[in-house]
């Protein structure tokens, strides 16, 4: 008897389910609390990155491509996306990546959730 494997996508993060129903994922995708804020302006480096790196999963995902550069620089490019994932997930589109934002940046960093949780900040 073949078993039939399929591809879920759930929260940005690809799981294969062998005729199984899929359980919650392993962690919950929260942040460490007590991070600084991600914004416009912050020194270049992989909080930006991990941002980035979500909003353009996000964006793929929404059929708005990847637009965003992934080069850790958070410029009025970065700011713009972010407003507009804020939106979307219907939070306050203030370019910021608080605690709130950066729950749903790391429900959307795919892969790198894991590596970006000591970077992107979250509710405690």
């Amino acid at each position: 008897m073949a078993i039939l494997k399929k591809t879920v996508r759930t929260a940005g993060v690809t799981l294969m389910a062998a005729g199984l129903a899929v359980g919650a994922l392993a962690g919950s995708a929260e942040a460490r609390p007590g991070l600084p804020n991600i914004n416009r302006g912050d020194d270049p480096g992989t909080p930006t990155w991990c941002v980035q790196r979500a909003v353009n999963n996000w964006a793929e995902r929404t059929g708005q491509g990847r637009p965003l550069g992934e080069d850790g620089i958070f410029g009025p490019g970065t700011e713009a996306w972010v407003k507009k994932f804020q939106r979307a997930s219907g939070q306050t589109d203030d370019g910021v990546v608080g605690p709130r934002t950066g729950k749903s940046i790391l429900d959307n960093a795919g892969y790198h959730r894991n590596y970006c949780y000591n970077y992107v900040p979250s509710p405690s």
